[in-house]
């Protein structure tokens, strides 16, 4: 039957489009017109519906339902006058016409009166043909208000109606998720699995919901039933892979990502993350054959250029490093990481004004933490004295919170025993010390220039 319509389209889909070709005339009953104004509607060709409308109105003026299509194909193009006053004078003739309120309810809700078309659609019936598709709208036009307890309720309950809907289902989802109930979306995913356990996709968000409470081995389960479910669901194998690698679990995490690559094509991402495995089990080697395959998917994936580059740092090659790195830099050079290698890397080839620059760069984007102080401090020691540098440095050391006061001290001590100014790197160390003295040693390993323990001491007795 599906068959005999679809030929039934395909010929009249041919014979419309050649009337237009040949500029003739054709019959085509309002049936035929229907099917090709819908066809073009779902195609997203609207100048050929409103084309196959215009032919179709003439011959059929008093036809409800391609006046129906019209209203359609006017909303799709915005024009929501037009489309108002042809629903107008249907809904004249047959107010209780289902269709027709849905139509109207569109066009409030183009024009943000999304309460007034909420009242419309609940006008229709559940023993209407349409009702469901009524629920779904008054779902949508909830979410249109921000109102997500409610637009939840109506998608559950069009998620009785049919189980299969799973966009609905994810739109009940996106409103927990909005609501912020975490609790409340694990235990209706788990009542909704115990009436459809072979929904993959349920399995699959349930498990993701498991991830946000941190309940990993649960998780790890729920993924397990969606692959259960689906041998071939690519998105269950990625996230147990990315749990099994946060468990350090890294050769169960390089299966699942293998299996993933194996049911579909490469992706960058399950490349990457493979290396990363690689990487992390120290083979360097391995890992790296997994980052230039990334890159040779995505030329622009800079987490991998940095990665190599990061290898060749390992290996002491410092030069094959620092042009992997400038492609990282050439495609995000707002990774304050990309720049700390790269500030490294010129310090070991004794380029001291690239590594200036690196600092310079760091210093510009503002995005610091005690780490990213404590590696610029520990860099700025490294090359030769700089003034500009140093008041920069300073000057970011100064404007940061009051909380992170200790670990700040230790850093300015050491910035002063660099210059020479030891009045105040002495006044610095001795508050580092008072405040914190089980830092000192971790500092002192940073920097040799603060004084041993033993030294200090007698400083702060002169």
């Amino acid at each position: 039957m599906e068959e005999e319509f679809g030929n039934f389209q395909n010929h009249s889909i041919s014979k419309f489009e050649s009337m237009l070709k040949t500029n003739s005339f054709l019959f085509f009953d309002s049936n035929e017109y229907e099917e090709i104004i819908v066809y073009y509607i779902e195609i997203g060709n609207i100048f050929l519906a409103k084309k196959a409308i215009s032919l179709a109105s003439k011959q059929y003026p008093d036809s409800t339902i391609l006046s129906l299509l019209h209203i359609e194909v006017l909303l799709l193009n915005n024009e929501v006058v037009k489309a108002e006053q042809i629903a107008l004078k249907i809904y004249e003739i047959d107010p209780l016409n289902p269709e027709i309120l849905i139509q109207k309810a569109k066009i409030y809700s183009k024009k943000k009166n999304h309460i007034k078309a909420i009242e419309l659609l609940e006008e229709i019936k559940e023993n209407s043909d349409l009702y469901y598709d009524a629920l779904s709208l008054i779902g949508k036009e909830y979410l249109f208000i921000d109102d997500f307890e409610n637009a939840k309720n109506i998608f559950m309950k069009c998620l009785k109606q049919d189980d299969f809907d799973y966009s609905v289902l994810n739109n009940i989802l996106y409103c927990f998720d909005s609501i912020g109930d975490s609790k409340s979306t694990i235990k209706y995913l788990n009542s909704f699995l115990e009436t459809n356990p072979y929904s993959e996709i349920a399995w699959h968000q349930l498990g993701k919901e498991y991830v946000k409470d941190k309940r990993y081995e649960e998780a790890l389960s729920a993924f397990d039933f969606a692959i259960i479910s689906d041998d071939s669901f690519v998105g269950a194998y990625i996230e147990m892979a990315k749990i099994l690698e946060k468990l350090n679990r890294i050769n169960e995490a390089i299966e699942k990502y293998e299996i993933s690559i194996g049911i579909n094509q490469p992706t960058t991402f399950a490349l990457y993350r493979i290396g990363r495995c690689h990487y992390k089990l120290g083979n360097n080697d391995l890992a790296l054959s997994y980052f230039i395959q990334t890159i040779e998917e995505d030329p622009i994936h800079d987490k991998a250029w940095m990665s190599i580059a990061i290898i060749y740092y390992n290996k002491n090659d410092f030069n094959e490093s620092k042009n992997n790195l400038l492609k990282a830099l050439e495609i995000d050079s707002d990774k304050i990481k990309y720049w700390e290698l790269y500030a490294k890397i010129n310090v070991k080839i004794d380029n001291f004004e690239e590594a200036e620059l690196a600092i310079k760069e760091i210093l510009s984007l503002g995005k610091l933490d005690v780490n990213t102080l404590t590696f610029l401090t520990q860099t700025l020691i490294k090359i030769p004295k700089n003034e500009s540098l140093i008041k920069g440095l300073l000057k970011s050391i100064n404007l940061f919170p009051k909380s992170a006061e200790n670990e700040i001290n230790y850093l300015l001590s050491a910035i002063y025993f660099k210059i020479l100014d030891n009045e105040n790197a002495i006044s610095h160390l001795k508050k580092a010390y008072f405040y914190n003295p089980a830092k000192y040693n971790y500092f002192k390993k940073l920097f040799p220039v603060i004084p041993k323990l033993h030294v200090f001491k007698n400083m702060l007795t002169i």
